[in-house]
């Protein structure tokens, strides 16, 4: 698993961590079923885990290790047209480059009431 990652929420909200202080800022135990879908740096799935007693939250690569650059692109795409005014941006490869670029997209884009 490698930062940055992406995390899905069941509203749709893409939300990008840069290393694991940020991934355990932005969730919570109590929600991590919230949470529809992860991906790594080059875009393969993750699951998201409790660990110990503190439960905190882990990461880790599912079963099928294999990049989903389409499924990553889609949650994007429909975060940008729910959640904001502007366009998704577009794919490019290596994939890592990429999830830092939606990052930083996702970071600089102004967000508004949800669209139906």
């Amino acid at each position: 698993m490698t930062f940055p990652c992406l995390l899905v929420d069941d509203d749709g909200w893409v939300m990008p961590c840069e290393d694991d202080g940020e991934l355990q800022g932005l969730t919570e135990p109590d929600f991590i079923d919230d949470i529809v879908a992860a991906f790594d740096a080059m875009a393969c799935p993750l699951e998201l885990h409790l660990v110990g007693e503190t439960q905190l939250i882990a990461l880790r690569p599912t079963g099928e290790s294999r990049p989903r650059p389409d499924e990553l692109a889609a949650h994007v795409r429909a975060y940008f047209r729910r959640w904001t005014d502007q366009e998704a941006p577009v794919a490019a490869r290596p994939m890592r480059p990429d999830v830092k670029s939606i990052a930083a997209a996702i970071q600089a884009a102004p967000v508004r009431r949800r669209r139906s």
